[in-house]
This record gives structure tokens, C-alpha cells and sequence, in this order.
């Protein structure tokens, strides 16, 4: 219990820095809202252009694919807020950074995570929390206990599977020098995920769901909430979680341990 409770302190600790950054540099954080909000508006926008033109997208109506959307978009707001710093890897790693982390009595990866907070996210946050009861409400989807707890489950588990799998491409950074550039083209397989991944060929939706599984940060919940899919979304969430979790782990610690610092 005294483990856990120095761990929630220093989590604490590490909140009221990240407040304090932010309100240290207000332009850099108006900058920086305006920026996430223009981002997702803009692929939000381009979506239900899409639907529009098309009358809907792969069997999904524009209050399915906003539900599927606000869902994904949470997730990612949410990790950007509290577990964005998995993309400092590269820096810590090249510039030898990772040496300071490693001479403090908490574990590394912790301490990586902590390190920055990006509290703006929390505006598109707030967002896509609003699209998303707008979409449950107008496709009659009731609220409950059940509901809430399924929301807290995707939560949890998309923003596992949807931090692990950054974790996994940016701990490349610990074997070859480019390793970012391979996190930021599997970022940029993420925005597929936006999409009904039904509509995709068998080849992408297997992708999307056994080997960079995504589908599971919003296509897999939504379609669960809309009838699309069946109940074993319950026990899938967990378990993707679980795994990327894991394997996320395996090359956090074969990278650190093969750590070499700069020499400078």
C-alpha cells in the first residue's frame, strides 16, 4: 500500500507540473488547442462528407459514424492528455536524456510518462464527449449502468491498446536511429480507423484487428453499442489490451536493457 501510495503522489506531482507548463506559456497552449481542434474537425468534416455524398459508409449511417468517430477521437485525446510522451522516446534516447530518468529510484517508463502532460487535448476531449451523446441520443440508445460501464471499459482498454502499440513502433528509437519515422507512419495507418473498417478489404480488417488492432479504440465498441457486432466485443477489449500491453512491455524492457547512452 505505501508502493502504491508514493506512486499516486508522483503521479500527482507530476499533474501539477503539467498545469503549471501550461499556464507558463499561454500562447503554446491556445496554439496548440486551436491546432487539435482544427485536426479533428477537419478529418470529422471529411468523414461525413463522404457519408453524405454516398448516403452513408459501409452499412454505417452519419449518427453511427459519428458515434464510431467521437469514440476513436476520445481515446486519442485522452492518451495525448496523460501518455503522449511514449512520442519523447525518440529524443530521450538520441540525446542521451534517458540517463537522468535512470538514476531516480521510480520506474523509467513511469517517469517517461509523466514527464509531459498535454492538458489541452482535454478541449477536443470535452468535443467529442458532446458528438458522442449527441449520436447515442439521436440513435435511441438508452443510458444506464451498463452503458457507463462499457464506456469506462472502452476507455480503458483503447487507451491501453491505443498507447501500447506507440509504445511498441517508438521503442524502435533503442536499435535504429530512425525509429520514430515507423511510429508515425503506423500513426498515420491509425486514421483508417476512423472509418467502418467493414468497409475495407478482409486483408485491412485483419490487420486492424490482430495485428495492429485498432479497431478495438472505436470501430468495434461503436458497432457493438449500434448491433452491428455481437457480444464477444466484451471479452475482446480486455484481451487486445492485454496483449499489446504485453508485448509493449517485452520491447520497453529488451530496449532499455540494450541502452547505451551517448557518451557525451
Amino acid at each position: 500500500m505505501k508502493r502504491l501510495a508514493y506512486y499516486i503522489r508522483l503521479w500527482m506531482g507530476y499533474q501539477r507540473m503539467g498545469l503549471v507548463e501550461m499556464t507558463q506559456y499561454p500562447a503554446d497552449t491556445v496554439i496548440l488547442v486551436i491546432s487539435l481542434v482544427l485536426r479533428e474537425a477537419a478529418g470529422f468534416i471529411g468523414v461525413l462528407a463522404i457519408a453524405s455524398a454516398v448516403g452513408g459508409l459501409g452499412g454505417w449511417g452519419i449518427y453511427e459514424i459519428c458515434l464510431m468517430f467521437s469514440m476513436c477521437a476520445l481515446v486519442e485525446s485522452l492518451s495525448q492528455t496523460y501518455f503522449d510522451n511514449v512520442w519523447g522516446i525518440s529524443y530521450l534516447v538520441h540525446e542521451g536524456r534517458l540517463d537522468v530518468l535512470l538514476v531516480r529510484p521510480a520506474p523509467v517508463f513511469f517517469q517517461v510518462l509523466g514527464d509531459v502532460m498535454h492538458y489541452p487535448a482535454l478541449i477536443s476531449m470535452a468535443i467529442y464527449a458532446g458528438v458522442m451523446v449527441y449520436a447515442l441520443v439521436h440513435l435511441g440508445i438508452g443510458f444506464g449502468v451498463g452503458l457507463l460501464l462499457f464506456l469506462a471499459e472502452y476507455l480503458i482498454c483503447g487507451i491501453a491498446v491505443n498507447t501500447g502499440i506507440y509504445t511498441i513502433f517508438n521503442c524502435l528509437n533503442f536499435w535504429i536511429v530512425q525509429g520514430e519515422d515507423v511510429a508515425v507512419l503506423v500513426q498515420t495507418c491509425r486514421e483508417f480507423a476512423k472509418y467502418p473498417i467493414g468497409a475495407f478489404p478482409g486483408v485491412i480488417r485483419t490487420i486492424f484487428t490482430y495485428v495492429l488492432p485498432f479497431g478495438f479504440v472505436g470501430y468495434y465498441p461503436a458497432a457493438y453499442l449500434t448491433g452491428k457486432t455481437g457480444s464477444w466485443v466484451l471479452a475482446g477489449l480486455p484481451l487486445s489490451a492485454v496483449a499489446v500491453a504485453a508485448v509493449a512491455a517485452v520491447f520497453w524492457r529488451l530496449g532499455s536493457r540494450a541502452y547505451d547512452s551517448t557518451g557525451t
